[in-house]
C-alpha cells in the first residue's frame, strides 16, 4: 500500500538523495519492516503527510550511516534534524504533530500498555516459524507466540475495551500490530484460538490507519520467500518485489 511506500530500495554505491524541503517529513525505511510500519501506522492515523526514501538493509548506501550510524530503520529527517527507533520516532511525530493524540496519558494504563508491549516480545518469536526449515524451531517459535498473544488475551479481557488503548487504536496498539499482523498471514490457525484476540485482530483490520499501512498476504509472503532464500545462501535479497515507484532524482552514479 502507498502508506509503507513502494519507492526503490537505494544500496550500496547510490547516490545520496537531495535533502527534503523545508518543513517536509522525510521516512528512511524498508517496505516490509514491521519495525517502519509502526511509524508509518502512526503517521497514517496522525494524518502526517511525508516521504519515503528506502534502503537496502543488506547493501546499505555508504551516505546512509551519516544520518543513522546504526544503519536500521526507520529514520526520520525533518529539517536537517535526524530521529530513529521505531517506538521513539513514532512518540515524536505524536506529540509534536496536531490531531488525536495517540499515546495514553493515564499514567497507571500506560504503564499497564507498557508491560504488555513487554510480553508482546514473545509474539515476535513467529520469527522463528516463518524463516526456519527446521520444523523443532518452527514449533517452539509458535509456542513461544502464543504466549504473546494469551498476555494480550489477558489484557484486553481485564479492560474490557475493544483495542488495548480504549475504545479506537492508539500508540500501544500501533507499536504492536505489525507483528499481529505477520501472525495472521505465517500462523493463521494461532489467533482464532484466543477469542479476544481474534475480534481485536478483524477490528485492527478495519482501521484506516492499518488498511493504509497494510500488504496484502500473498505480498508478504513473497517477500518472505526471498527472505528465506537469502538465509540459505543467496548473494541478494529482493526488496523490490510488487510495485515499485523511482525516484524523480538520480541515484545512480
Amino acid at each position: 500500500m502507498a502508506g509503507m511506500g513502494n519507492e526503490r530500495h537505494l544500496e550500496t554505491g547510490s547516490i545520496e538523495p537531495p535533502p527534503p524541503g523545508k518543513d517536509v517529513v522525510r521516512v528512511y525505511g524498508m517496505k516490509f519492516c514491521p519495525y517502519v510500519q509502526r511509524l508509518k501506522l502512526v503517521l497514517a492515523a496522525k494524518g502526517v503527510k511525508h516521504e519515503t526514501i528506502n534502503i537496502n538493509l543488506v547493501r546499505k548506501p555508504e551516505w546512509y550511516f551519516t544520518k543513522n550510524p546504526k544503519g536500521l530503520v526507520p529514520t526520520l529527517e525533518i529539517n536537517g534534524i535526524y530521529i530513529y527507533e521505531s517506538d521513539i520516532t513514532s512518540a515524536y511525530i505524536d506529540a509534536v504533530y496536531p490531531g488525536r493524540k495517540l499515546m495514553t496519558e493515564d499514567p497507571l494504563k500506560k504503564a499497564k500498555e507498557q508491560m504488555l508491549l513487554g510480553d508482546h516480545a514473545k509474539t515476535i518469536a513467529f520469527y522463528k516459524y516463518a524463516c526456519s526449515s527446521d520444523p523443532e524451531v518452527r514449533k517452539q517459535g509458535s509456542e513461544t507466540a502464543k504466549l504473546g498473544l494469551g498476555a494480550l488475551e489477558k489484557f484486553l479481557k481485564q479492560a474490557k475495551t475493544a483495542f488495548v488503548c480504549g475504545d479506537q487504536p492508539g500508540f500501544t496498539d500501533y507499536m504492536m500490530w505489525p507483528h499481529i499482523e505477520r501472525l495472521g498471514v505465517f500462523l493463521p490457525d494461532l489467533i482464532p484460538t484466543f477469542e479476544l484476540v481474534k475480534k481485536y485482530f478483524d477490528d485492527m483490520g478495519l482501521d484506516s490507519a492499518v488498511k493504509a499501512c497494510r500488504f496484502s498476504n500473498e505480498l508478504l509472503i513473497e517477500f518472505f520467500n526471498f527472505e528465506e532464500s537469502f538465509r540459505a545462501g543467496e548473494k541478494r535479497r529482493l526488496y523490490d518485489c510488487g510495485e515499485v515507484v523511482e525516484y524523480s532524482f538520480p541515484t545512480a552514479k
